[in-house]
């Protein structure tokens, strides 16, 4: 397909008359291709060749979302890629194997720096994203798009682990106008990241595996884990399925703050969707549930009330939905289709937040002014995306 078929995407999806229909159905329709399972409804194969369907828009959710990839491995393992109009068929093509080009490159950074640990005695647990890099995992993985490599490593060790990335070649992104004082760094639960000179790669150290310390303490204490060998003496820690369905909601929903803003994060939501669907004859929903601060229960129903709606992965029995899930379901679909809806939510979460953040802000005004027109400016894109 080509690109020039999204110029001006951005007025059409925001000037068309009936655009939150489109969207809507859009929405619909790439959540039940995305589904997990191999299985599908018997008139999805009508839908997909339907004269109505959008496709401009569609691919525009699945880009945005980050899941086209998935979008062209979900059609290929159900069987339905031949369905897509042709130019549709090369789009998702591209982007799949593109996608998989640069999770070969990612694989073999991860290797070497994790080679590059271990001689320092160093064992990095692998979290989010770079787990999709080891094989064997659930169905889909290899077509997860990665954003970075996230590696916990010891609180006590993180600058040696800096240090011996920057041996090998990595620069340090000091992204500082971020933080105002040195303590407000170590705060934070990953350093400042680590970027590769000519590679399309980045690296963040973690020392939590959360950036709440009272959920990370919880979780790093009841975690699991299980060395994985690439190579003789390249060793990584991997931890076990429920560590990592925690974590997924716990970054999307809390950390991220998409529950209090209403986002429907498909990437992250796909991947929580995918592993629980994959490890559901074996997984122990009460010992998941031990790991979790009080109330994170009910956030933990609502998430996968989530995955349940749109990409049917199975709701655990023995674990009490939330009172409110049909209103959150319609909330999120509204924020989804809506951009002035998800403007409002954003906005109204931002102001909650804003007293509790006011001594930061008169810090940076003297410290860094700098930081202001980066953050105006982030604000800005952000509302007219």
């Amino acid at each position: 397909m080509s690109l020039d078929i999204f110029s001006g995407l951005r007025q059409y999806r925001q000037n068309h008359p009936t655009a939150a229909r489109r969207r809507a159905a859009n929405l619909s329709l790439l959540c039940e291709c995305l589904a997990v399972g191999e299985t599908y409804d018997e008139d999805l194969p009508a839908r997909l060749t339907a004269q109505a369907v959008d496709w401009r828009g569609l691919c525009w959710l699945a880009g945005a979302g980050l899941v086209t990839p998935s979008l062209a491995g979900a059609l290929k393992r159900k069987g339905l890629f031949h369905h897509v109009p042709e130019e549709v068929q090369e789009y998702l093509q591209t982007l799949q194997s593109l996608n998989h080009e640069r999770n070969d490159t990612l694989r073999a950074q991860l290797i070497m720096i994790t080679a590059t640990l271990n001689k320092i005695s160093i064992y990095p647990l692998l979290l989010k994203g770079a787990i999709t890099l080891l094989p064997d995992q659930y169905p889909g993985a290899e077509d997860r798009v990665i954003g970075d490599l996230d590696l916990l490593v010891p609180d006590d060790q993180i600058d040696t682990a800096t240090e011996a990335l920057i041996q090998i070649g990595y620069e340090l992104k000091d992204d500082g106008w971020q933080f105002v004082l040195p303590s407000h760094l170590k705060e934070h639960h990953h350093g400042f990241p680590l970027v590769h000179p000519t590679l399309p790669v980045k690296v963040e150290l973690h020392r939590r595996i959360t950036h709440d310390q009272a959920d990370d303490e919880l979780l790093f204490k009841q975690r699991i884990t299980a060395p994985f060998n690439f190579a003789e003496g390249v060793t990584v820690i991997v931890p076990d399925e429920a560590t990592r369905l925690i974590h997924n909601m716990l970054h999307c929903q809390i950390s991220d703050r998409h529950r209090a803003k209403r986002v429907l994060n498909l990437r992250q939501l796909l991947e929580f969707a995918a592993l629980s669907h994959h490890e559901a004859a074996s997984l122990d929903i009460a010992p998941l549930i031990n790991r979790l601060r009080p109330q994170r229960d009910k956030v933990l129903a609502e998430y996968w009330a989530q995955a349940e709606h749109w990409f049917k992965a199975p709701y655990p029995i023995n674990l009490p939905r939330s009172t409110y899930e049909k209103q959150n379901l319609w909330l999120l679909t509204k924020v989804a289709t809506h951009p002035g809806v998800y403007r409002l939510f954003a906005t109204a979460d931002w102001l909650g937040r804003l007293p509790k953040r006011l001594p930061n802000l008169w810090l940076k005004l003297w410290l860094m002014p700098g930081y202001f027109p980066v953050k105006i400016r982030a604000v800005l894109k952000g509302w007219s995306s």
